[in-house]
C-alpha cells in the first residue's frame, strides 16, 4: 500500500482543475501558439462582450478553453484522425451497446 492519495482518472476531453490557461493572458498565449486565426476570433468575441455581464465573460472563456483542449490534446487529435480513416472499423450503436442497450464487455 502506498501513502500517496489515490489519483482520480483524468478525462482528456476536459480541462482539469488547475490545468490549462488560468488567465486571459495565458489563454491568449496558448491560442496564439495553437492557431493565429483562433486568437483573432477570440479577440473579436472578447471585444463584443458586455462588461457588466460576468457570466457572459465566463462562458466565453470556458468555451475557448474547451476549444483549445479539443485542438491541442494528442488523444483527441488521434481520435479525430482515426475517425476519418476509411480503413478503420465501423460499428453501429446497436453493435456497441448490444440489443439490450448495455455496452458489450468484449468491446
Amino acid at each position: 500500500m502506498s501513502a500517496l492519495p489515490v489519483e482520480e482518472p483524468t478525462n482528456p476531453f476536459r480541462t482539469q482543475h488547475g490545468g490549462g490557461p488560468r488567465t486571459v493572458t495565458q489563454l491568449r498565449a496558448a491560442l496564439t501558439a495553437a492557431s493565429a486565426a483562433d486568437r483573432e476570433e477570440f479577440e473579436a468575441q472578447l471585444g463584443e462582450l458586455d462588461l457588466d455581464d460576468p457570466e457572459e465573460y465566463a462562458a466565453l472563456v470556458r468555451s475557448w478553453r474547451h476549444r483549445l483542449v479539443m485542438r491541442t490534446r494528442p488523444e483527441i487529435l488521434a481520435a479525430v484522425a482515426a475517425s476519418t480513416d476509411p480503413a478503420a472499423p465501423r460499428f453501429t450503436s446497436e453493435e456497441i451497446l448490444g440489443a439490450d442497450g448495455h455496452q458489450e464487455a468484449s468491446r
